[in-house]
């Protein structure tokens, strides 16, 4: 695990150098999506209300503003940290609790106004960051107001404890941690989905060997010692641990994680009288942490690593989409050397082989241009010498044209 996160750290710097070296040329405009402008753009010159909105755009998304709003965020992040640290029920220093809420709650409100009035209407509600950040500061003003909310819907004030996630839409590099996550979500659907299934058959196995094991009350070791098997719930110990489907589901999930699950769940069955079940079991577990432990959970933290360093490779492709725009904008396919062609759908050729390509067919242009200069040029020679009554000269002209474009091809 250590040597892949290694080499996509490697892979993600590697990409980074050759574009700052200039051996990578991203492309000049950033591609537009599909409904026109783009969602974050700022907002053109308005009129009477909206006259200053573009203003109050750029000034929000400037760094400084940027940076005080996220130190603003962590430092009630802090205030709440003391507050359940010092003062767990809120009724010791209640005043000054109230009066921090009423402090931070104000800002927000500000900050969502500014942030509301710069990027209305479209470009404000197509961001998912700025939903979020509507819902939290919106539940902080009705704790402000002290607005009584009617059952389950009061449990909403506990938003105000996420306040914190606010700070990875303005800190780049938190950022780009939850859009890896982001996008290596439906990948992780797949491999947990994978994950639970082989738990599930697990966990039914267990049921049929493990369910009934210390019914009596106890069981006896390979040493024939009598050991009591009751939990400290007062059940068996086989019913305690796989009854039913759920709890043996449940303590696959304990075994997974590492949870003293081997003294706890396998060495009263793998030190059982029974040799057969006592080696079965020992197997059963060995390979349950092989398959689960060892194999699944790696390949969900493999797919993680791959996100996290898309960035460089969506770099990467970017510049090689523009260069082979480039190189084949204009260019008649069917005069494009075949080699050239398969690379630049491939994508498999170097900057300096694209260069080349280009270079070769900007000189079969000239040379073309040439041949149809010299077939204008003979036919202008024709015409004179036609209208001079001197066709004995007209041979001449025909040599001087096929060593021309001879020439002309040998050139090529």
């Amino acid at each position: 695990m250590a040597a892949a996160a290694a080499a996509a750290v490697k892979r993600r710097q590697e990409v980074e150098a050759a574009i700052a070296a200039g051996e990578i040329h991203l492309p000049a405009q950033p591609i537009q999506p599909k409904g026109g402008k783009r969602r974050n753009s700022l907002p053109d010159e308005g009129a009477g209300f909206w006259k200053y909105q573009r203003q109050v755009a750029v000034a929000y998304m400037d760094v400084k503003s940027q940076l005080a709003v996220a130190v603003l965020i962590s430092g009630n992040f802090l205030v709440n940290i003391v507050e359940k640290w010092i003062d767990p029920s809120g009724e010791v220093h209640a005043d000054v609790w109230r009066g921090t809420d009423l402090f931070f709650n104000i800002l927000f409100f500000i900050e969502l106004m500014i942030n509301m009035y710069g990027f209305w209407w479209v470009r404000f509600w197509t961001s998912a960051w700025n939903v979020f950040d509507f819902v939290v500061v919106s539940i902080g003003v009705l704790d402000v107001f002290q607005v009584q909310l009617p059952g389950p819907l009061s449990l909403l004030r506990m938003m105000r404890a996420f306040r914190v996630f606010r700070l990875f839409k303005r800190v780049q590099s938190l950022k780009k941690i939850l859009d890896s996550l982001t996008k290596a979500l439906p990948s992780h659907i797949n491999s947990f989905g994978i994950l639970l299934l082989v738990m599930c058959i697990y966990a039914i196995l267990a049921v049929d060997f493990f369910m009934n094991y210390g019914g009596e009350g106890f069981y006896t070791t390979n040493l024939n010692d009598t050991i009591d098997a009751t939990t400290t719930r007062g059940l068996s110990w086989g019913y305690d641990y796989y009854g039913n489907f759920g709890l043996s589901l449940f303590t696959m999930f304990q075994v997974i994680t590492g949870d003293s699950w081997s003294e706890a769940v396998a060495r009263p069955l793998v030190h059982g009288q029974d040799g057969v079940l006592a080696f079965g079991s020992a197997m059963y577990f060995i390979s349950f942490q092989l398959v689960c432990g060892v194999v699944l959970i790696n390949v969900t933290i493999a797919i993680l690593l791959e996100k996290m360093v898309d960035d460089g490779s969506e770099k990467m492709e970017a510049a090689q989409q523009e260069a082979q725009r480039r190189l084949l904008e204009g260019i008649d396919l069917d005069k494009l050397p075949i080699e050239v062609l398969d690379g630049a759908i491939s994508g498999s050729l170097t900057g300096d082989a694209l260069g080349e390509a280009g270079e070769m067919l900007e000189m079969e242009g000239e040379v073309q241009q040439m041949r149809r200069d010299l077939l204008v040029l003979r036919k202008g020679l024709k015409d004179v010498l036609v209208t001079l009554q001197k066709p004995e000269d007209l041979s001449a002209i025909d040599e001087l044209e096929v060593a021309s474009v001879t020439e002309s091809t040998h050139d090529e």
